[in-house]
């Protein structure tokens, strides 16, 4: 792919998400966690092309874990997943929040998670306090009710 201002290529990178990236607050089980599971912020794009990822990354400007994916049953080709996760993710979303036109909403709520239950605050053996507990699960069932 030829070179683009930083700008325009911005701009393709906020296109290809908009069209290829899912934004997901997981909820992950956790034996030792107090409530049995933790959350997550998570950024996939997925492609059949590596090419599309590592440009996607480089016009972003945010790196992230690309995944292969071998072929399955009927599929032709390989897949890829680039993965961001946590503070990737949410500054993968900074950066494309003002370009994006489908996905805009979604990144707003993940963003908001992410600045707003204090995700990387670990509060010892009592645990997370109920009240920042319940914004995240708000926050989990709010992203999920806008797919």
């Amino acid at each position: 792919m030829a070179r683009l201002p930083q700008s325009e290529g911005l701009a393709y990178a906020a296109g290809l998400f908009d069209g290829e990236a899912c934004i997901h607050i997981a909820k992950q089980r956790k034996r030792q966690a107090r409530r049995g599971y933790i959350y997550r912020l998570t950024v996939t794009v997925a492609q059949n092309h590596l090419d599309t990822l590592t440009d996607f990354q480089q016009l972003s400007g945010v790196e992230g874990r690309i995944y292969w994916r071998p072929r399955q049953g009927t599929s032709n080709r390989d897949n890829f997943a680039l993965a961001y996760d946590g503070d990737a993710a949410a500054d993968l979303l900074e950066r494309l929040r003002p370009l994006l036109r489908r996905k805009r909403d979604e990144a707003d709520v993940a963003l908001r998670f992410q600045r707003e239950t204090d995700i990387h605050r670990h509060f010892g053996p009592l645990g997370c306090p109920d009240e920042i507990w319940k914004k995240r699960d708000l926050l989990y069932a709010k992203l999920r009710s806008l797919k």
